[in-house]
């Protein structure tokens, strides 16, 4: 296709789609002015002026549109270019009339509505997420249009979605199968799960706030984790035996056991469990209990200082170190993260945050003030050791920051710099340009 040609008609069907997508539906006609398709025609050369408006009328002799010429001017000025003929518009692009796509999908979304809903009765155990497809499913029927297909959802895209929310109407099919496992089994294609997930996630978005809908991110190819350690015991929800980590040592947790932790405490002789259990903790743990109410996490941004800190102590020397817990946050938190520094803050901890002198160490302090608050509204994060004395402490061993990693400072807010040593640690920091790595930090 001739590339003015081609240009005409895209600019024409991406207006069609927008005016679907407001309350013009049914609108008979575009008209869309020169300047649009061609905005520098003016100065453009002749030839790339001639083949435009050849382009132009070529598709008027084929009756796709209709062309308007400025009526007082020395030479000829193409004024708008319309269309009233949608049906031609699509044919000439090569793609089905969207209407006839529209009903063609509610048709076959009627038709799975009325499969699965035959089905739901035999289902067993947790329903819920059957429910929400068929509700999803259902409401499509009545509601998928224009709109739907304007963003990409053509009949082969429902089609691929609807298998998915198929096979995840039984969750039990669900299980023991990896995303890459499960694509070839839905589509014969390795790799189609990964992009299907994110291209219906705004539209999932939009839909969610008018009805439930079904999640469908657990396709993504993501594996969150993090790291605690701590002489601590973890509880569980549905009165599901607690982990107790008597000795302190360092636990990876993924997120989809953290999703199940309901508290975490540390190891005292007042726990508060069953009769038998409480009698067994207080036995063994006796030891260990430190008689105090505040209980104490150090969230730490880098690996290596999280290893050196979070390993459990061969000696008592370093007293000041003793925090209940130790958390790895490893960067900007992941989601793995984010579910425990909330779980922490729920369970009374005083969250303490130790990481990199520079512009993304004290981002991340704010992320993680703003994790604790979504948790428990006020509870304070304390930096440790990110203050003016320790960045001059090691500032002939600083780094050189970049223009661009120094503009970042500029996303640390207001409520963020009163924090105490903060404000002082900024000047400091922009003031010489220079950053302090967490690693070379002796924190005893």
């Amino acid at each position: 296709m001739n590339l003015w040609k081609k240009k005409i008609i895209d600019t024409l069907i991406s207006h069609y789609f927008i005016a679907a997508s407001g309350s013009q539906e049914d609108r008979r006609s575009l008209r869309i002015r020169s300047s649009i398709f061609f905005p520098d025609f003016e100065s453009a050369h002749t030839n790339e002026k001639e083949a435009y408006l050849e382009a132009a009328e070529t598709l008027e002799r084929k009756k796709v549109v209709r062309l308007r010429w400025e009526k007082h001017s020395k030479n000829e000025h193409l004024k708008t270019i319309s269309c009233e003929n949608f049906e031609k518009l699509f044919m000439e692009a090569g793609k089905p009339f969207p209407k006839d796509e529209a009903e063609k999908t509610r048709a076959m979304l009627r038709d799975k509505v009325r499969e699965l809903g035959k089905i739901f009765g035999n289902l067993k155990g947790d329903t819920a997420q059957a429910e929400k497809v068929i509700t999803l499913l259902e409401f499509l029927s009545h509601h998928f249009g224009l709109r739907e297909i304007g963003q990409g959802f053509d009949q082969k895209i429902m089609c691929d979605l609807v298998k998915l929310l198929e096979f995840h109407f039984n969750p039990s099919q669900m299980e023991k199968i990896t995303s890459r496992a499960l694509s070839i089994h839905l589509y014969q294609d390795s790799k189609h799960l990964e992009n299907l997930p994110a291209f219906c996630h705004h539209l999932f978005t939009r839909l969610q706030k008018t009805i439930k809908v079904p999640d469908i991110t657990f396709m993504q190819r993501s594996f969150p984790e993090t790291l605690i350690s701590g002489k601590v015991v973890i509880e569980y929800k549905n009165n599901q035996m607690p982990l107790v980590n008597e000795n302190g040592h360092i636990i990876g947790f993924p997120l989809e056991t953290i999703e199940n932790i309901s508290y975490i405490e540390p190891i005292t002789a007042n726990q508060k469990y069953s009769a038998g259990l409480q009698r067994v903790i207080k036995k063994i743990f006796r030891q260990f209990s430190k008689g105090k109410e505040e209980k104490t996490v150090l969230i730490i941004e880098n690996k290596e200082t999280f290893y050196a800190l979070a390993t459990p102590q061969k000696t008592n020397a370093n007293r000041h170190l003793q925090y209940d817990c130790f958390l790895y946050a490893g960067g900007y938190p992941n989601r793995a993260v984010v579910a425990l520094i909330k779980i922490l803050a729920l369970s009374n901890f005083t969250l303490y945050y130790a990481g990199d002198m520079d512009p993304d160490g004290i981002l991340i302090l704010q992320h993680v003030y703003d994790f604790a608050q979504q948790a428990a509204a006020g509870k304070p994060v304390i930096p440790v050791k990110m203050d003016v004395s320790t960045f001059n402490k090691y500032l002939p061993w600083a780094r050189n920051l970049s223009k661009a990693m120094l503009q970042q400072m500029e996303r640390v807010r207001e409520d963020t710099k009163t924090i105490c040593g903060l404000s002082g640690l900024i000047q400091r920091i922009e003031e010489t340009g220079q950053g302090v790595e967490q690693e070379i930090v002796d924190y005893r």
